[in-house]
């Protein structure tokens, strides 16, 4: 089983957005060290405690501070931008560094803030079309040439919670991104087996990608002790309240703010409720519920997400799931 990173640029209490981005450059390097397949980056606008808004650049740095982990973006917002341009950026980034790139695609347009400040320029609507229009830029089918001219191609990705995404990226032959985490209210191993199925039997080759895969992404919290990682959990429990639109904290809250955090009772049910959409445990506890997870959703590949407060217990948890998983 091959095993990614997700991260999100993760500002830390009493730091800031550029000691945010240098640690996100050492975490991909560690990550490579301990021999993760790739290292991925999201794209958020206006949220307070992530550093990351424009995925592309970040890759830059990654991919010019790393040597062969795949980098990739976790992912680009395809309806904000110019689906032409977005090839360029994929075209120039593969001509410093073929056969390394990732350019994974999701579908949400943000608050409507986010969506007038970006001009954004498309619906919702015009996803699949969206979609298929970067596809046929980057191999070469539309009647306006991409440059820098390359043969060269990225792996192509759709970030999805449902199978209605998940029968698009068949339908389009690219990677499929089943995540647990964003807004799964329930049942997220039947809903990923049912993605994943839909995902199989209508999957189409193409260039960009061979051979149907599924890459699942999940929330992981993970330490040596199921104590510790309850406690180190508490962060993302609260976190994930996304009150204020997430913005209701301006770093992302430590073990200390989060114990202090006065919850209603409505809350803690929330908290309770949001359980399922991340793993929490010891590292055998962690590989067993993902193993389950793996399983149900028919995954090729796992794309981990260690949302955790202070830069030393990211670094951690990679190396404990590098261990528990022999790599």
């Amino acid at each position: 089983m091959k095993l990614s990173i997700l991260d999100y640029g993760v500002i830390d209490q009493g730091k800031d957005a550029r000691q945010a981005l240098k640690e996100t450059i050492l975490l991909a390097q560690r990550a490579e060290e301990l021999k993760f397949h790739r290292f991925w980056v999201a794209e958020h606008h206006n949220v307070h405690a992530f550093a990351i808004s424009s995925p592309e650049i970040v890759m830059t740095q990654l991919l010019n501070q790393t040597n062969h982990i795949r980098i990739g973006s976790g992912g680009i917002m395809a309806l904000h931008y110019s689906s032409y341009k977005i090839a360029e950026t994929v075209k120039s980034l593969l001509a410093f560094h073929p056969n390394r790139l990732d350019l994974g695609l999701g579908s949400s347009l943000g608050t409507k803030q986010v969506t007038q400040a970006l001009h954004s320029r498309h619906s919702a609507e015009d996803y699949g079309q969206v979609l298929a229009t970067i596809k046929n830029y980057l191999i070469g089918n539309e009647n306006l040439p991409v440059q820098p001219a390359l043969t060269d191609l990225p792996q192509m990705w759709l970030l999805s919670t449902g199978g209605e995404t998940a029968r698009l990226a068949a339908d389009l032959g690219l990677g499929y991104t089943f995540g647990i985490f964003p807004y799964i209210d329930n049942l997220p191993k039947e809903k990923g087996a049912l993605a994943a199925q839909s995902y199989r039997q209508h999957f189409v080759a193409s260039p960009i990608m061979p051979q149907a895969r599924i890459l699942l992404a999940v929330f992981v919290v993970i330490a040596e002790s199921q104590l510790e990682a309850e406690m180190m959990a508490k962060s993302l429990d609260i976190w994930m309240l996304g009150n204020h639109a997430f913005n209701e904290f301006h770093q992302f809250p430590g073990r200390e703010q989060a114990l202090a955090y006065p919850l209603s009772d409505q809350q803690k049910q929330v908290i309770a409720k949001n359980r399922h959409r991340m793993v929490v445990g010891t590292p055998q506890e962690v590989k067993k519920q993902l193993d389950s997870l793996v399983a149900s959703c028919q995954a090729d590949e796992l794309l981990l997400i260690p949302l955790l407060p202070r830069i030393e217990q990211r670094l951690e948890a990679l190396a404990l799931l590098a261990d528990v998983y022999h790599m």
